[in-house]
């Protein structure tokens, strides 16, 4: 190669550094002062102002608005408000300021105990420690777990974080729990399965996590345990009944959430699966389901066929892309693993970052603006290229030197 074009290609690289990285701190730089313009109203309350409307969500303290009612509700053992939407909406206006933008609560009774939990506290209180102590545990998590602090920071100040923390979401901790799990896998695997049972308080951010256990004894056990645990908990703090009301009622209404037709000014445009992407394209919901339920059993075998083969950081991020691809359900709130793993890739190339990895990165923040423009839920194609990307540099990390020419 000509020295003019060794130059030119060493220029053209600078010039995609300093795009890559200007863009980054530009748009970051947004969503924290978005960040900041949501959240600073909202310690008025605690001075004294009437709990109102919160954005970006136009609900008091957007999800915990959900949260905070259903744990009052399950202390009362009102169990079938808890899970009957009408009702529960319902409910939620006579305890808060009427909201038309109340959501309805369809997590699982493995849920209710810390949600009873938080009840016991004020409203505001409640919602403060509901939103910041995450960031807290997650931090502890994710540096016991070896992951350097300009990873963390980057994780937890991500766009996805950011929207998780803001809408009072539990993407943070759930995203940490994930990351650090599969992280401390190879030296601690009965740690690591404890961290992972966890997750099934809200099993779909992490569901291809019981696949990557199967090989691994230690921490499928306590990977279990945990889970039973949780499980045992809800049961003799409440009993059965909140089963039977999840499984009916609750069953009932994320029925009609997933076949609800896709609207991008909702819920909806904050989207991560697949299914929501072909709905987005006008399929139909049983055909979107067929084609959610292939493609997660492909993101399945692809796991247990790469298991043995990648290890470690490269395994980590594979295994977070492959889990969202997976799941039906999820927003970008639940993105927080994937943009841990993809911090920890870029630090492990000395920051070295082009623009592929910086919109990778931003593209939880940007994800409901360019679904209002287009019609269409584009997350999954991002995950995809990340996932292809990840492979690709996996695969080159295991593939042996080329044998030079003589």
């Amino acid at each position: 190669m000509s020295a003019i074009m060794l130059r030119l290609r060493e220029y053209a690289r600078l010039t995609n550094t300093l795009g890559a990285w200007g863009l980054l701190v530009s748009f970051w730089g947004v969503f924290l002062v978005a960040f900041s313009e949501h959240m600073a109203p909202r310690f008025t309350y605690l001075a004294g102002r009437p709990i109102g409307d919160d954005l970006p969500c136009h609900k008091p303290e957007c999800d915990f608005s959900t949260f905070w009612p259903a744990g009052m509700l399950a202390r009362t053992h009102d169990y079938i408000t808890v899970y009957a939407a009408h009702s529960f909406v319902g409910e939620v206006n006579r305890l808060l300021p009427p909201s038309p933008n109340v959501e309805t609560f369809f997590y699982p009774p493995t849920m209710l105990p810390l949600v009873a939990a938080i009840s016991h506290l004020p409203f505001e209180t409640g919602a403060f420690l509901w939103m910041f102590v995450p960031l807290f545990l997650a931090a502890v998590l994710l540096r016991n777990t070896g992951l350097s602090w300009s990873v963390i920071v980057a994780g937890l100040l991500s766009p996805a974080a950011l929207f998780s923390t803001q809408i009072a979401q539990l993407g943070v901790l759930g995203g940490a729990l994930l990351v650090a799990g599969l992280c401390a896998l190879e030296q601690r695997p009965f740690a690591a399965g404890g961290m992972l049972g966890l997750m099934a308080a809200k099993p779909q951010i992490g569901i291809l996590v019981p696949f990557v256990l199967l090989r691994r004894r230690r921490a499928l056990v306590a990977f279990a345990a945990t889970a039973l645990a949780l499980v045992v908990l809800a049961v003799l703090q409440f009993g059965l009944e909140p089963w039977r009301a999840y499984l009916t009622y609750g069953r009932t209404e994320m029925t009609h959430k997933m076949g609800e037709n896709f609207d991008p000014h909702g819920w909806l445009g904050w989207g991560i699966s697949v299914y929501w992407l072909l709905r987005s394209l006008g399929v139909g919901v049983i055909g979107a389901m067929a084609v959610q339920a292939a493609i997660a059993l492909i993101c399945v075998t692809v796991l247990l066929w790469l298991q043995p083969k990648c290890r470690g950081a490269d395994f980590t991020e594979i295994a977070v892309y492959l889990s969202l691809l997976a799941t039906p359900y999820g927003n970008t709130y639940d993105m927080v693993a994937y943009s841990l793993v993809l911090a920890e890739a870029a630090r492990r190339r000395s920051w070295r970052i082009g623009m592929l990895d910086t919109v990778l990165w931003l593209w939880p923040g940007f994800c409901l603006v360019v679904s209002i423009a287009t019609g269409v839920l584009l997350t999954p194609v991002f995950v995809l290229a990340a996932l292809v990307r990840a492979a690709l540099r996996a695969r080159e990390a295991v593939l042996p030197p080329r044998p030079t020419g003589a």
